[in-house]
């Protein structure tokens, strides 16, 4: 006789539902409960038949993860997080590498659809808002990360963006810096749009003019840092600290001023957000504004999972925005000496 989730339920006293959810790993259950229906799948040598169950269900106990970089260190932790705080639930994770690639973005949403995911966690391009609002009209539940798209009303887990590069700013500028470039992301993303205008507020509130000459748009990636701060560095009106809006644009910012044979902060002060491993060690230490990183990826994937879990109760639920705070933690990369 072929052994089901009935047959374990019986012999172990407990409804299909708590079978399913010790199968599944997921939290609530007493560990008595468990034991017991541990040891009466163990006697009866069940094994689940993950494709029978999810035709069953019309669940496949999985989400997708799509990031903007999966080499990059935030990403990395990111996915980590995720893939955490599915599992504790009993979900599996697909994790795909957007790379800052509207195509790319597109062709893992539509292969995340077509594997039937129950939800997908995404860091979005912006760009492809109408397949976006495709997916969470036909049932597949979306938590956007990071980052919003424009006109796409749904869940979202963001950072103070705005308000952690206006504190920066801010810092470098009660430091004394006066001529403060900044080498930022993509405007497009939500995340580069926001930066920017903390930078501005910063600099209007103080009664800093703006200086197009000293802000230089890439693309989030190192080597958009490296060139970037290497205009700044060669033009004749040179910063005297830069705010680099992201980790790794901030590598690159670092190896073009240490090609050009600059001292930090004596040469010039540097200050970037999101945190790593590296910056509290290398010499000096760098100022940055810090992400509760690990935080953004687990709430994300917390909320996603309850919107999948509801079920029909969802569909009276109104969308939300949860943001998380910033720090700015001060190092000795911004401490201007005095002339």
């Amino acid at each position: 006789m072929k052994i089901n989730i009935k047959n374990v339920a019986e012999k172990s006293g407990f409804s299909t539902a708590t079978v399913s959810r010790v199968l599944r790993n997921y939290p609530g259950v007493r560990e008595k409960t468990r034991k017991k229906i541990l040891n009466t799948i163990a006697a009866l040598d069940y094994e689940v038949n993950a494709v029978a169950r999810s035709l069953r269900q019309k669940k496949t106990y999985s989400i997708g993860i799509i990031v903007g970089n999966v080499l990059s260190q935030f990403y990395s932790v990111i996915a980590k997080s995720v893939e955490d705080t599915a599992n504790k639930y009993g979900y599996n994770v697909i994790l795909c590498n957007g790379d800052e690639d509207s195509e790319k973005e597109l062709k893992y949403l539509r292969i995340l659809k077509s594997n039937r995911v129950d939800g997908i966690v995404l860091t979005p391009t912006g760009k492809n808002s109408a397949y976006v609002q495709h997916l969470i009209n036909s049932g597949t539940k979306v938590v956007l990360l990071d980052r919003l798209i424009k006109g796409i009303n749904c869940d979202a887990v963001l950072v103070d963006n705005a308000i952690g590069a206006y504190k920066a700013v801010r810092y470098l500028i009660e430091q004394g810096y006066r001529k403060i470039g900044i080498v930022n992301g993509y405007l497009d993303r939500t995340t580069g749009a926001e930066r920017l205008k903390g930078y501005l507020q910063a600099l209007q509130e103080s009664g800093i003019t703006k200086n197009d000459n000293l802000i230089k748009i890439g693309n989030f990636k190192k080597e958009s840092g490296k060139r970037l701060t290497q205009e700044l560095l060669e033009q004749s009106n040179k910063p005297e600290a830069i705010f680099v809006t992201n980790i790794d644009m901030s590598i690159g910012a670092l190896i073009a001023i240490k090609e050009k044979n600059l001292t930090i902060p004596d040469d010039i002060g540097i200050v970037c957000f999101d945190d790593s491993e590296w910056a509290p060690i290398i010499n000096p230490p760098i100022t940055v504004v810090k992400q509760p990183v690990y935080q953004l990826g687990s709430l994300a994937a917390e909320l996603l999972i309850k919107k999948i879990e509801d079920g029909e109760k969802e569909l009276d639920h109104k969308p939300g925005i949860v943001t998380l705070k910033t720090e700015l933690v001060v190092r000795n990369s911004t401490m201007k000496k005095i002339k």
